[in-house]
């Protein structure tokens, strides 16, 4: 029998059948999302109140710790109008720091460096002078008068790892602060607080300083203390900031809440930060579990659901609409199968699919307009949104349409241009420019772009033109944007690159090209070129005197000058520091040289004020003429440069024009410099040692050091040859220390000849002074200590030059050979006149009468009364007095009979090598 059931179902698609299972899917998809959407609620508030907790914690911390910063500020602006506080360098300072620390037991040390970051005052006893001015919270104290606190370091003074805190100390009746009342707070005292939290297990928390690393962590780990938080596993990895908060999943692989807040912010934004990283993932594992049993317990229903309904639906739709689509298959046929039909009306109500499928169809066609609209506004908006015009053209250059965010941008309306061709709109320049990218763009068939300019409203604009194909190419797209603001950028940039920013003067990469071109145009024109190197006397000293603002002020008003000195057609640039370079071209440069210098030393002469302050200098010029001189640009600078250094080598102030002699010297001078630094590292250099004789005993009781080139070619070269060289190149630190290091290893075997009170004076220049400024060489307190029997056996000694204008470091210097023990004598005494004040007021043990006095005396009345007058000092200030320079026995008379202590001098002895002292004679003749 024919199953008309079967044959219904078979003609039934497959589709329509998935399509119906599709329906009782999408039919549950609401309760799905429900499950889904609660449960991430629960998800969310899970978290949430972890956050909280977290936040509170965070919160409770940072209202102690903020109460010990507050407690601290309070406590160090107490201290600081104490009156014993405010006199640092009293030693009941240091006194009354240390009852106040035993009072306190938070605190690890308490201190107060002076202006310099001297330690002058603290509580905790130093072993060696301790300076912190390159800590950046006392600079901060110091320079603006705030509180202010430290980073993440060693404390030099208590010798622990702080966080410190600073107030600056002010005097009444003064602005400035002498010094800075200091708190030093350990590690311990954070990393404690942290640790009365009552925190869950898997809890991480940290305090980070101003820079980011940590101070104090839980659970407690010293190894992590100074790394930067991102160190540590919990905090490894950016938090991920969500509704509910920061989350973040460490290199362990839990994620936690994160909470962070400030304890402390400075005036500049930089924060100490306390963290806190809150697990939570039980509570994440919990919430999706919760999730998949209900989606479990969904699919069940949903899976009996579905058998139901399509039982249900086998016989109310299935059916009938099988019906009907074999109906309508058999129709497209030919054919017609009414016995199906007839099966089947009764329970089809309506033609569903027909009505269906139109609806299918509505919406597809609705859907994809809506898609076309929204693309064309998408980019409508996108250019609208960029800073460009855009113009479609056809193959033919004819514009079609146009788009223009700025209407200002555009030559002309577009109802001028719309549907004209390019070509009868753009001026002739641009349109040359268009003309001939537009053939290149047809030839290659690639985008193409070059950049052009119009005028538009009486204003030159810049553009640059891209062109791009459309499709299949028969049309294209013109994009235009307007570049001017760039190009003057540009233009600007590279006015700065050729200008020197101080001066607004040319500078050396300028002046390379122009001087290029200078000597190019002179020897193609056989013309003379004149090159003036300008050298400023005196521009250190106002640097080391005034500070560094007023010597970049000097400079200006340097340019200045120099610029009305010159003429119309000539060039001014600076060449490097205090050097500038001026270039005489035109008609017989050569002839105006002569007056040209003259009115540049005239103006450099005449005093230049510079804010409050008057500066004198004068200036050193070296002169060369192209082609007479040198004939290529590097070769003119140099004679230049060798004509200056001899102008400033004669003393400055003046002009020196290039010979041959000059260039002779330079080479030489060179050379001599080259085999200096040779010399060192060959150890060419030795000590010689001229006796110093007690005058009534006649014993050898010192011996000055002197020291000596063995140049393999010229022989041994005393110092005037080539300490000024030394001086020029930068070596006097090495030679120093090298004369140091010999005189300590040469000691022991004296002191073997002549006794262990023996000892030996080594010079100390000044330019040695200034040069250890900057960190270079020994430090020679320490070295003395460290490599002599005794710490005065090693006498340092300076000259009088070095205290004509004394530097802060100078002094500081002095006082530590002072406060090392080491015995300190002051050379050429008289020569100068700012060194008696330093000397009245300091101790010298040694001072030692300048050889001009000693060796006029006793036939000059002006000596003797001079000598008179320098011994008296000395002996009233507890100093020994040395005269040098003794070569008569006249001389060794008047000073013995004037109680002068020890001599010096040719009578005695000349300087002598190590092997010559050492059988040198133990007692001297005197008598």
């Amino acid at each position: 029998m024919f199953d008309k059931s079967k044959a219904v179902r078979k003609i039934l698609p497959s589709p329509l059948r998935q399509r119906l299972r599709a329906l009782i899917l999408l039919a549950a998809v609401p309760s799905a999302a429900s499950i889904i959407f609660f449960g991430f609620k629960d998800y969310e508030a899970s978290i949430h109140q972890n956050a909280m907790y977290s936040a509170r914690i965070t919160h409770e911390l940072v209202l102690t710790q903020q109460t010990l910063i507050s407690e601290t500020l309070s406590f160090l602006q107490k201290l600081a109008v104490d009156e014993t506080v405010q006199d640092p360098s009293d030693p009941a300072c240091s006194v009354f720091l240390s009852h106040i620390l035993q009072l306190s037991d938070r605190y690890q040390n308490l201190g107060i460096p002076g202006a310099n970051g001297d330690l002058l005052c603290t509580a905790i006893p130093l072993a060696q002078p301790v300076n912190v001015a390159d800590r950046p919270y006392i600079r901060k104290a110091l320079d603006q008068g705030v509180f202010s606190v430290g980073s993440f370091q060693s404390d030099r003074a208590a010798e622990v790892i702080s966080v410190n805190f600073a107030y600056p100390v002010i005097p009444d009746g003064q602005r400035e602060p002498v010094g800075a009342v200091v708190a030093v707070l350990g590690l311990e005292w954070w990393s404690k607080q942290l640790m009365r939290l009552e925190l869950p297990d898997g809890t991480k928390a940290a305090i980070t300083d101003r820079e980011g690393k940590i101070i104090a962590i839980h659970p407690s780990d010293e190894t992590a203390l100074g790394k930067e938080l991102a160190s540590q596993a919990a905090f490894s990895n950016p938090p991920v900031t969500g509704p509910e908060g920061e989350m973040v999943q460490g290199d362990d692989g839990i994620r936690r809440v994160m909470s962070r807040s400030i304890l402390f912010q400075d005036g500049e934004g930089q924060p100490i930060e306390v963290s806190l990283a809150f697990p939570v993932e039980q509570v994440l594992v919990e919430a999706r579990q919760s999730v998949l049993i209900r989606l479990a317990v969904l699919g069940s229903l949903l899976v009996l659901f579905s058998s139901l309904a399509l039982r249900i639906l086998e016989g109310q739709v299935i059916r009938p609409l099988g019906a009907l689509n074999q109906a309508i298959l058999g129709f497209e046929k030919g054919q017609i199968e009414d016995h199906i039909l007839e099966a089947q009306t009764s329970k089809v109500s309506d033609f569903e699919q027909i009505s269906s499928s139109f609806r299918r169809m509505s919406r597809a066609r609705l859907a994809a307009e809506t898609s076309e609209r929204e693309r064309l506004q998408q980019l409508q908006a996108l250019l609208d949104a960029l800073p460009d015009s855009y113009f479609r053209l056809n193959r033919d250059g004819v514009i079609l349409e146009y788009s223009a965010t700025e209407a200002a941008d555009l030559l002309m309306p577009p109802e001028q241009f719309v549907g004209r061709r390019a070509a009868d709109v753009l001026p002739a320049p641009a349109l040359k420019l268009f003309d001939e990218n537009m053939k290149r763009y047809h030839e290659t068939g690639r985008a193409v772009s070059w950049e052009y300019e119009l005028e538009i409203n009486g204003h030159r604009v810049d553009f640059e033109a891209r062109v791009r194909p459309i499709g299949d190419g028969d049309e294209m797209v013109l994009v235009a944007r307007n570049i001017s603001e760039l190009k003057r950028a540009r233009e600007k940039i590279l006015l700065q690159a050729r200008t020197d920013f101080l001066t607004r003067l040319p500078n050396r990469a300028s002046l390379t090209a122009e001087l290029d071109a200078a000597v190019d145009d002179a020897n193609r024109n056989d013309q003379q070129l004149v090159l003036l190197f300008v050298d400023l006397d005196g521009l250190k000293q106002v640097n080391d005197r005034l500070g560094h603002a007023t010597g970049d002020g000097l400079l200006k008003l340097v340019s200045q000058r120099l610029r009305g000195c010159l003429g119309p057609r000539d060039f001014a640039a600076r060449h490097a520091g205090d050097e500038f370079v001026l270039l005489l071209r035109g008609d017989d440069p050569a002839a105006r040289a002569r007056a040209a210098t003259l009115r540049v030393l005239a103006a450099m002469q005449r005093p230049f004020v510079v804010g409050a302050e008057t500066v004198h200098i004068s200036a050193s010029i070296g002169s060369a003429i192209c082609p007479q001189d040198a004939k290529t640009p590097q070769a003119l600078l140099s004679a230049a440069d060798q004509a200056m250094y001899s102008a400033k080598s004669s003393g400055g102030g003046r002009i020196h024009l290039f010979t041959p002699e000059i260039g002779l010297r330079n080479a030489n001078r060179i050379r001599l410099m080259d085999d200096l630094h040779a010399g060192l590292i060959k150890d060419e250099f030795e000590l010689h040692y001229q006796p110093i004789v007690d005058l009534k005993s006649g014993r050898v009781v010192l011996a000055e050091a002197l020291l000596r080139w063995n140049h393999p070619e010229l022989g041994q070269l005393a110092p005037d040859r080539f300490l000024p060289l030394a001086e020029e190149g930068g070596l006097m630190v090495q030679l120093g220390d090298a004369g140091l290091q010999r005189a300590c290893n040469d000691l022991p075997a004296f002191r073997n000849r002549f006794g262990e009170g023996f000892q030996i004076c080594v010079n100390h220049s000044p330019s040695e002074l200034s040069a250890r400024e900057h960190g270079k060489g020994l430090d020679w307190a320490s070295y003395i200590k460290a490599n002599t029997p005794s710490d005065a056996s090693i006498m340092v000694e300076i000259t009088e030059a070095a205290l004509l204008d004394p530097t802060p470091f100078t002094l500081s210097s002095l006082r530590s050979f002072h406060d090392a023990g080491i015995e300190i004598a002051l050379d050429d005494f008289g020569a100068g006149y700012s060194s008696l004040l330093y000397f009245l007021n300091n101790e010298f043990d040694y001072l030692k009468i300048d050889r001009e006095f000693a060796q006029s005396a006793p036939e000059s009345q002006r000596a003797v009364a001079l000598c008179e007058t320098i011994l008296g000092l000395s002996n009233r200030l507890g100093s020994r007095a040395i005269a040098e320079g003794i070569e008569r026995e006249s001389q060794l008379r008047f000073f013995q009979n004037r109680n002068c202590a020890l001599g010096q001098g040719f009578l005695f002895s000349k300087g002598l090598s190590r092997r010559q002292l050492l059988e040198f004679t133990q007692v001297v003749d005197i008598k």
